[in-house]
């Protein structure tokens, strides 16, 4: 076999395997109700239930992040504590292969803090205990959110819900469909997007949740199914001639149809927020409008948390400071050793100046840390979502692969930036030899 026959076959496998891929997603799944469709993104944690709040404070709702968050610290609990008893208290001197693994990784973040802020007690003792639990935190939370399940298996919602206390409202959803795997979402159109939600449609969804409104019969539905197909081709067939002559557009055309649809779904399902064709009537799908909100959402695409961990990042390093200059360290922030020597140096009103923008760089490192961790893996997600909405399967499995990279790194350089900018905060700057010249 030549080299241009091995080509040939190479590209007819890659052509094949393309054309699975798009009969799966375009033609397979949203026959069966589970097409990729663009998912309704919502910023802020999702709470699961917007009457009860945790320990009972306005705007603690238990959110999916939170708990998400909880998990990630207890899975990090248990790792230390699998590795200190398979250490023996870390005096196992040949190291299994998960003692191992953990000793590289902390030797690892121990080898940043030595390169940057040194040997020293406060380096070693401090410094690199907080690195370590903001690294393995941070690892722990970002993997979690490639795992199956996550984010994408939850409980159904009501569209068309506000919720001003949380930041964020729902306007947006899908019929749903009961399934062998429980309620979900029926999406019969390719690459199609969520349907607008009312305030109205979310009342109505949530009457027929609490049992309301009554669901009809089989046979119900199957009539209006029947009647449905019988009425639709007979508007299909003047309104198709309408369309030849040119008296009537495709957009018109459509929204006629839709409204028929909605007059027979309504007759059987009161107040239906959105119509059904005739093949979902048949299948009991429910025309009132929902969501999910997944039981467990990514941690770190809530801006609590990473806000959170720049603020302790942040009094961090304060304390790293003040301990290693005592009191002096707040001459690098308001310079008045700069001010007492006027008479002697007039440029050090420049010196008093430069320390006042300091405070400026100083508070900036909270929007750093916080946002370029919250803003990675935000877009991680959006974009792992947006490629399921274009090809269903397969090829998101080539961006989880990416996001293994990405949200590694995003761990690494937020536990890097602590350990720097600690390190800077605990050398003295150059006030400090200017004080030291002067007394000798």
């Amino acid at each position: 076999m030549n080299a241009t026959t091995r080509g040939l076959l190479i590209f007819a496998g890659v052509v094949a395997f393309l054309a699975a891929c798009a009969f799966i997603t375009f033609v397979f799944l949203p026959s069966q109700g589970s097409g990729a469709t663009l998912p309704v993104i919502v910023v802020p944690g999702e709470p699961y239930d917007d009457k009860v709040n945790f320990l009972g404070i306005p705007g603690m709702a238990t959110t999916n992040t939170w708990v998400a968050t909880l998990l990630a610290t207890a899975i990090v609990y248990i790792v230390a504590f699998l590795a200190w008893r398979t250490s023996k208290g870390w005096t196992n001197e040949v190291p299994g292969r998960f003692q191992a693994i953990i000793e590289l990784l902390g030797e690892f973040v121990y080898g940043q803090v030595k390169n940057f802020a040194g040997t020293v007690a406060l380096a070693r003792n401090w410094l690199f205990p907080l690195a370590a639990s903001i690294f393995f935190f941070l690892l722990v939370a970002n993997w979690m959110k490639l795992l199956p399940g996550v984010e994408t298996i939850g409980l159904m919602h009501c569209a068309g819900g506000s919720y001003p206390e949380y930041g964020f409202s729902i306007t947006a959803g899908h019929p749903a469909k009961s399934s062998l795997f429980g309620n979900q979402l029926n999406i019969t159109e390719p690459l199609s997007s969520a349907r607008p939600a009312t305030a109205e449609d979310y009342h109505t969804c949530e009457e027929y949740k609490e049992g309301h409104i009554a669901k009809p019969s089989t046979d119900a539905k199957h009539a209006a199914a029947e009647e449905l197909r019988e009425r639709e081709a007979a508007l299909l067939e003047e309104l198709d001639a309408q369309v030849a002559a040119g008296t009537l557009s495709a957009e018109a055309r459509t929204a006629q149809v839709q409204a028929l649809q909605l007059e027979v779904t309504r007759s059987v399902w009161p107040n239906a927020s959105t119509y059904l064709t005739a093949d979902q009537l048949d299948a009991g799908v429910v025309p009132y409008l929902q969501v999910l909100t997944p039981f467990i959402r990514g941690a770190t695409t809530d801006l609590n948390l990473t806000l959170g961990l720049a603020l302790i990042a942040f009094v961090a390093i304060q304390v790293f400071g003040v301990a290693a200059q005592g009191p002096n360290y707040f001459q690098k922030f308001i310079n008045l050793r700069a001010l007492g020597n006027l008479g002697k140096k007039p440029l050090g009103a420049i010196d008093f100046i430069v320390g006042l923008l300091e405070i400026i760089s100083e508070l900036g490192k909270i929007v750093s840390l916080s946002f370029r961790l919250f803003g990675n893996m935000f877009a991680g997600g959006i974009l792992l979502a947006v490629m399921s909405f274009l090809v269903a399967i397969l090829l998101p499995g080539i961006f989880i692969g990416l996001e293994v990279i990405i949200t590694t790194i995003q761990a690494f350089v937020f536990a890097v930036l602590t350990i720097v900018f600690s390190a800077q905060a605990m050398e003295s700057h150059h006030g400090d030899e200017e004080h030291h010249e002067e007394a000798h």
